[in-house]
């Protein structure tokens, strides 16, 4: 398979992205225009779509190659037949296509028609308007699952790959569907159902172009440009990033919480990476990959957080401005020394992320730390957070 995009001699390729407005997604964006593509991205109103463009011409962080153009589309409700039509039809040729978009929330008062069928519908559409419309071009789509749909708690392999998914008797449509279920077990259902229903697709029908997955795991990092973080005076980041913020803004004053269920991360720029590698790399074609960074528990972003604003409030002291690198954070031991990591966790396998995509990820302390200046350059969590019981008596805040 051919790759195209930023390659001088070589036309400009140019890449559907659904659900410009996430957090994933915009960093996608960011790695797509370094690369040298055309992008067409999809929001649910014209407000979103016009706040993205705005984030882009706005940013001097962004690198966007000479001549990349990027435009955007309304798809309103991505559950309809034929949601994607349009927008396929009006920006052809299109080569790439990847799909983000799909409901990412805990709370559901209808998990059928609020979660399960918009996230199966919606990617079952978007492949079929690709097959009909866009099949004389496209190469590859690369679905956005997650590792909700390799996972299967609370009855764990000892080790996971992109072999695994979850046993129907732990997750299954029943179980998803009943208003009374906890919120997760209807979202890990959708990204389950809604990966199997994309693999069913291209197994029914003989096309010309394939499909990759990332089954990213708990996903850290720097916040989008887009994003509005305060929202009526409320803070609004993406599940994973609440912890961290929640650190950051004095939440865990009185104790750190429990890790649980899941301890395992990658960074959000990374995830980003995988994407574009899954999307160009033709051995990547036909596969799942499960990005994972490492592990990780909540009194080690403590831990990383209270280092990172030690370091801070020292150098505030001795008169500099320079913040440490993430690498260069000294976790705070008295925050670690509460460490909730099970001794006998279950393992993961990674390999086929780093053979075939070559993906390096983030440490930790590199992801926390960098997660801690976005928030702070959006006004949160200035000044140095107490952690009662977790670090020194002596420690004072930072003013404003």
């Amino acid at each position: 398979m051919p790759m195209l995009g930023g390659i001088p001699g070589h036309p400009k390729s140019k890449v559907l992205l659904t659900g410009g407005t996430g957090f994933i997604a915009s960093h996608i964006l960011d790695h797509l225009l370094e690369c040298g593509f055309d992008i067409v991205v999809t929001a649910r109103s014209q407000a979103k779509g016009e706040r993205i463009i705005a984030s882009i011409a706005n940013s001097p962080n962004v690198v966007n190659s000479v001549g990349c153009k990027v435009t955007y589309a309304v798809v309103e409700d991505i559950a309809e037949d034929g949601a994607f039509d349009e927008v396929i039809k009006t920006n052809l040729p299109l080569h790439y296509c990847i799909h983000t978009a799909s409901p990412c929330q805990f709370s559901f008062s209808d998990p059928v028609n609020d979660c399960l069928l918009p996230a199966i519908n919606g990617t079952v559409s978007l492949l079929s308007s690709l097959q009909e419309h866009a099949s004389s071009s496209l190469l590859r789509a690369v679905l956005t699952s997650s590792s909700a749909a390799i996972l299967n708690p609370p009855n764990h392999r000892p080790v996971y790959d992109e072999s695994s998914w979850p046993d129907d008797e732990t997750l299954n449509w029943d179980q998803a569907a009943d208003p009374n279920a906890p919120g997760d077990t209807t979202y890990r259902a959708s990204k389950k159902f809604a990966e199997q229903a994309a693999w069913e697709f291209m197994e029914e029908n003989e096309l010309s172009w394939d499909l990759a997955t990332i089954n990213n795991t708990y996903t850290f990092g720097p916040l989008p440009r887009s994003l509005d973080v305060k929202n009526a005076g409320e803070l609004k980041v993406n599940t994973s990033n609440e912890r961290i913020a929640d650190c950051l803004t004095g939440k865990w004053c009185q104790v750190i919480p429990r890790t649980a269920p899941v301890f395992t991360f990658v960074d959000v720029r990374d995830v980003a990476v995988a994407h574009v590698r899954a999307m160009t790399r033709p051995e990547a074609g036909g596969k799942r990959f499960y990005v994972v960074g490492g592990f990780f528990s909540n009194a080690k972003i403590a831990g990383v957080v209270h280092g990172l604003c030690r370091a801070k409030q020292h150098q505030h002291q001795q008169g500099s401005e320079v913040e440490n690198k993430g690498e260069e954070v000294e976790m705070c031991q008295d925050c670690v020394k509460f460490d909730d990591f099970p001794e006998n966790h279950w393992k993961f396998d990674n390999a086929r992320s780093k053979e075939v995509l070559e993906l390096e990820c983030r440490s930790l302390e590199e992801s926390v730390a960098d997660t801690v200046r976005s928030l702070r350059e959006m006004g949160v969590g200035k000044g140095t957070p107490k952690i009662a019981g977790h670090c020194g008596p002596d420690e004072k805040i930072l003013p404003n």
